[in-house]
């Protein structure tokens, strides 16, 4: 997979100065519907046994991991037609269980957790879980997940190009945002995804083009984009927390531990989808009925 360029890379067109909220709506209204470290959730299935998988556990479900995971399979199942264009009733009745399978809310989340718990330093999880917990990370999750914004997005945009938020607000939120990486984890997840349809699209058509990683200035260019949808997004859903919340949720973000947590996270989430994009072809592989062609 095309490892994402530092942020060093970028210019960040959202810094300082109004952008074309309405242009990014779209790619911005993707942003808002799953990454990054403000949302919750619940821990699924048994508890895992031993303290670091646990803290493992913990620390997932103080990032929101259900968002990123759930119905993941219909969407993936849907990405892989789309992506053949011609699948046969019997081959769509062969993937829609084989995705179920390999795309379990479970097996996704302990796929994440085993590499959490593997790549972390000794107390590394619970310091990462005590401001994600307890700090103003969890303060501004607590704050976004409460606030039930007047206006839509849309709505929202349409009023941001006559009324726009303070150059020193838009600031704070492009730096949360640069700091939780929401905007480079949306085209992280986006390239995984991909990856793991093009896998099982081969299984069914083997001379399907192969995967090609967005590269160059491509992929800049849809960093950027990405990132500034990222900032409009968190700029409509964080208009309730206060700068200082921000600021600390942010120093807790750039420390070294929340660069750990936050690099980590995003490559445990995409390794998680590239292997049930593997499981799903084995799956295939097992089921009785016509090959792939």
């Amino acid at each position: 997979m095309t490892p994402i360029p530092p942020p060093s890379v970028r210019l960040g067109r959202v810094r300082g100065a109004p952008f074309g909220a309405l242009a990014i709506l779209a790619i911005a209204t993707a942003c808002a519907s799953g990454s990054g470290a403000v949302a919750g959730g619940g821990p699924d299935g048994d508890a895992p046994a031993t303290p670091e998988a646990r803290l493992a556990d913990r620390v997932l479900t103080a990032s929101g991991i259900e968002s990123v995971i759930d119905a993941r399979a219909r969407a993936f199942t849907r990405q892989v037609a789309l992506l053949a264009g011609d699948l046969t009733d019997d081959e769509l009745e062969r993937l829609v269980p084989a995705v179920q399978t390999a795309f379990a809310p479970d097996l996704l989340r302990g796929d994440i957790a085993s590499l959490l718990e593997d790549e972390a330093p000794p107390g590394r999880l619970q310091e990462v879980l005590d401001w994600l917990e307890e700090g103003s990370s969890a303060e501004a999750r607590r704050i976004v997940e409460a606030y039930e914004p007047p206006l839509s997005l849309e709505e929202w945009l349409t009023e941001y190009t006559v009324d726009p938020p303070s150059v020193v607000r838009i600031r704070l939120v492009a730096r949360w945002t640069e700091a939780r990486g929401t905007g480079d984890f949306f085209v992280l997840m986006e390239q995984a995804l991909s990856e793991a349809a093009h896998l099982v699209e081969t299984h069914f058509r083997p001379r399907a083009e192969p995967f090609v990683p967005l590269r160059g200035d491509e992929l800049l260019d849809r960093l950027e984009d990405s990132y500034n949808a990222a900032v409009v997004t968190a700029l409509h859903a964080s208009e309730t927390v206060p700068d200082s919340v921000l600021a600390g949720a942010t120093q807790e973000l750039e420390s070294e531990a929340g660069r750990w947590y936050v690099q980590t996270y995003q490559l445990a989430v995409a390794e998680a989808v590239r292997a049930a994009g593997i499981r799903v072809v084995q799956e295939l592989s097992s089921r009785a009925g016509p090959g792939a062609r």
